[in-house]
């Protein structure tokens, strides 16, 4: 309720109908009411803040390699970058009552409409000790739309429980789209962890497709051995 000092000419404080008052630095202050809270608590806010919680998380993880695959969509700042990947994963994150669950096979570490052709890939091989591999089926190398020197990226994510404690690692770019295979050595303490794995090729930096990338290649997962 407001309270009014000196009648109704005067400044008074509270809320007046539609109108707040109050008094800052000596001056007679009156605004509309604000009827909805700047920090409002719905479970429809609190499950989309632990949606944006979670995938933030997640980018961070990702932070290093999206320097490269979404600087020139997001200003190469690290806030922009994460805001990006942000963006265009949230929809990767569900809530069910007290879970909350990533579905990994749909995250994207790339741009949207990403216009640099793929490659097929094979199964992912954990099979030799601290070392993820995965097979090229067909390259798809076509003059006219890519080059042999494409790089291929193949970039792990070792999960955990809590996303603090999640880890992503990524191969140096040796590997080119006319490959046999491409695979990454991950640290020691990776053993036994499980991991997501993906796959991503950058245009040869020479060509006039330098800067494109293709989208996220979903190679599967499992256990390091």
């Amino acid at each position: 309720m407001g309270k009014v000092r000196m009648g109704i000419l005067d400044g008074f404080k509270g809320k007046v109908g539609t109108v707040v008052g109050s008094f800052w630095k000596g001056k007679k202050v009156m605004r509309a009411y604000n009827e909805f809270p700047s920090n409002p608590r719905t479970s429809a806010q609190l499950i989309q803040r632990q949606k944006f919680a979670l995938i933030a998380s997640l980018g961070g993880v990702f932070s290093d390699f999206l320097k490269m695959t979404l600087r020139g969509y997001a200003n190469g700042e690290q806030n922009s970058l994460i805001g990006q990947f942000v963006g265009q994963n949230i929809n990767s994150v569900t809530v069910s009552g007290s879970t909350v669950e990533v579905d990994y096979e749909t995250l994207s570490l790339t741009p949207p409409k990403s216009p640099l052709t793929t490659v097929a890939l094979g199964e992912v091989d954990l099979s030799t000790p601290l070392t993820v591999s995965v097979p090229v089926d067909d390259n798809y190398l076509d003059p006219e739309k890519n080059s042999a020197n494409d790089k291929l990226y193949l970039v792990v994510l070792a999960k955990a429980n809590d996303l603090s404690e999640a880890d992503a690692v990524y191969s140096d770019g040796t590997a080119k789209r006319t490959s046999e295979s491409v695979s990454l050595r991950v640290p020691g303490f990776w053993q036994g962890r499980f991991v997501e794995v993906y796959a991503v090729l950058t245009a040869d930096p020479l060509s006039q497709r330098a800067g494109e990338c293709s989208k996220t290649l979903y190679c599967g997962s499992g256990r390091i051995a």
